[in-house]
């Protein structure tokens, strides 16, 4: 069975957190982690003001 973990992360917390679950899930007999993280939907001028560029 596959368990779709669905993820918005800017500055990366949010991703390791969804690493963790995956971990979790992968303990359970026939459970598959499938990650997949929401693209990016600010433009890039508010990212730098934000200085979530370099993360």
């Amino acid at each position: 069975m596959k368990i779709l973990i669905v993820y918005y992360s800017t500055y990366g917390h949010v991703h390791r957190m969804a690493e963790a679950v995956a971990e979790g899930i992968k303990q359970i007999d026939g459970a598959e982690p499938v990650l997949r993280r929401v693209p990016e939907t600010l433009p890039e001028d508010v990212l730098e003001k934000m200085g979530t560029v370099d993360a």
